[in-house]
């Protein structure tokens, strides 16, 4: 009876371990993500991306790198003030995808805006596969 009890423990801690390294995994991914992102060094956020993600934020750059120098390098600096904040991650049961919904705080003190990511496993690793709200 103790080593039947011994064992549950074990699985249940075991269980817990494995659902948090997921969600570690897939919020390493979106910090990385978003950190590139609003930095607006969109080559470096595509690496995190699904492949059609990343032809997006390509298509990004080139109206970044469009723009007047003057108000580029405003939106740049405007855009490396900006702090994120991961307000929840859910995996999805039986797929490998998932959602991550966090808040993006201006500088300023501007009023925060809720967003949402949705990412996919490829390869073994989480990639963002589309932009939300």
């Amino acid at each position: 009876m103790k080593n039947l009890l011994i064992l549950s423990i074990t699985l249940v801690l075991i269980l817990m371990t494995s659902c948090s390294g997921k969600e570690r995994a897939i919020t390493q991914s979106t910090i990385a993500f978003l950190d590139a992102y609003f930095k607006t060094d969109y080559a470096l956020a595509g690496t995190f991306c699904t492949q059609p993600m990343a032809t997006e934020l390509k298509e990004m750059l080139k109206s970044v790198e469009s723009l007047d120098p003057v108000v580029k390098q405003m939106l740049i600096a405007q855009s490396k003030e900006i702090k994120t904040e991961i307000l929840s991650v859910e995996k999805f049961k039986g797929s490998d995808s998932a959602r991550v919904d966090y808040r993006v705080i201006m500088p300023k003190g501007s009023t925060p805006l809720e967003k949402s990511l949705s990412l996919v496993k490829e390869n073994k690793e989480w990639r963002i596969a589309g932009l939300g709200k």
